[in-house]
């Protein structure tokens, strides 16, 4: 069989036609080439001007846990010495002032004492009025041989016959003796009287100190409010009395971490748990010693912990005894990107940027607890370029990220 070969569908292009696409295709392959070029250059200057870029703000508050205390407790144990707890003074609840009377001790031995020593006082007193007899019958005695002596000596004087003055003489000498002798008898009874009244006077002094100690009473060292626990009678572990005083306090616990940030009279401010008040405070005391807290066994093994530091806060006003609340510690410090920080010539630059455009500008820091701080220079809310490098300029016009 003969194949018929059939007529082509296709015209050929005239050469007309042929100008016309060669044309087309040209300017066709000219705009991508410019367009390629354009997009080439874009692309390079965007990334050569493009910058990261930072607002400044202050550090976040440092922020440490605490317990509302009492400012002051005072805890009031028996005290077997002082005898027996025979009253309490006070009731649970009650407020007292200072020195208010707590507690009353009798003690038996002590009254048993005074009871010995009343005895003896009995015999002194007896022996102090014996003493005072003998003493008045001594100068009785010294008197009468007084009177003996001056009689003799007037009768001496008077006469003028020489065989009765001799004989008054010898009455004289002999009334001389014994008022001597008399004298001596009065000063020995009032050296007895004075010994039995020292006697005296130290049994009394000891009859009295033992009486003062059969009954004796506690008083409170402090003001405040009374909390008492009968058990404590009988117990010397619990205490019979407390006075827990009506200004708070809170004590913090800080890491050794922040311990450097802490210092007295700082002001602070104060969240409780519970509300979400805030309460201005004030650091009254920064412990200085750690606080003493057993070893983990994980700590023991790695030779690693942290040391904890108390600090107190006087809140601007009372909160409950027992809870627990947030210290917050404003940081007032702007920290830096270390790799903002531009280093020539001894002296630190940063690239600020303002309109759109990069200002070289003079900064101060200081390496602060491992940050890099602001001295002077910039200030909070100030937008700089976090990631400059070699190629950026004082001017420049910035593509920002």
């Amino acid at each position: 069989m003969k194949k018929i070969k059939r007529p082509s569908l296709k015209k050929p292009l005239t050469k007309k036609q042929k100008i016309r696409y060669s044309i087309i295709g040209g300017v066709v392959l000219l705009v991508l080439l410019i367009g390629a070029v354009i997009f080439s250059q874009t692309r390079s200057q965007t990334t050569e001007d493009t910058y990261d870029t930072v607002e400044l703000k202050k550090a976040d508050d440092l922020t440490f846990k605490g317990v509302v205390e009492a400012t002051t407790t005072q805890d009031y144990y028996m005290d077997q010495s002082l005898g027996k707890i025979t009253t309490i003074n006070v009731t649970d609840g009650q407020e007292i002032a200072e020195n208010t009377v707590l507690l009353t001790y009798e003690n038996q031995e002590y009254q048993n004492q005074a009871e010995q020593q009343s005895e003896t006082i009995a015999k002194l007193t007896q022996a102090v009025t014996s003493a005072q007899e003998s003493l008045a019958a001594a100068q009785t005695r010294q008197a009468r041989a007084q009177q003996q002596v001056n009689e003799a000596t007037n009768n001496y004087n008077v006469t003028s016959d020489p065989t009765q003055k001799e004989m008054y003489k010898q009455e004289r000498d002999q009334y001389q003796a014994a008022l001597e002798t008399a004298q001596d008898g009065v000063l020995q009874a009032r050296q007895a009287l004075d010994l039995a009244n020292v006697d005296l006077n130290s049994a009394n002094q000891s009859v009295a100190q033992a009486q003062q100690k059969v009954t004796q009473t506690v008083t409170s060292n402090s003001a405040g409010k009374v909390y008492v626990n009968e058990k404590g009678k009988n117990d010397a572990t619990t205490p019979v009395v407390q006075v827990i005083s009506d200004e708070v306090s809170i004590e913090g616990t800080a890491t050794e971490y922040d311990y450097s940030r802490l210092q007295q009279d700082q002001s602070v401010i104060i969240r409780p748990n519970v509300t979400d008040k805030e309460i201005a405070g004030t650091i009254t005391r920064v412990g200085q010693l750690p606080e003493q807290a057993p070893a983990t066994t994980t700590q023991a093994s790695s030779g690693s912990s942290v040391s904890n530091y108390s600090f107190t806060v006087k809140p601007a006003e009372n909160l409950q005894y027992g809870y627990n609340v947030q210290i917050s510690l404003p940081v007032d410090e702007i920290r830096l990107p270390r790799k903002a920080v531009v280093n020539a010539d001894d002296e630190q630059y940063v690239y600020l940027v303002k309109d759109g455009k990069a200002k070289r500008t003079k900064v101060e820091t200081e390496d602060r607890d491992g940050y890099l701080i602001v001295v002077s220079g910039l200030k909070e809310n100030d937008r700089i370029v976090s990631n400059p490098d070699s190629e950026i300029s004082d001017g420049q016009t910035l593509a920002v990220n």
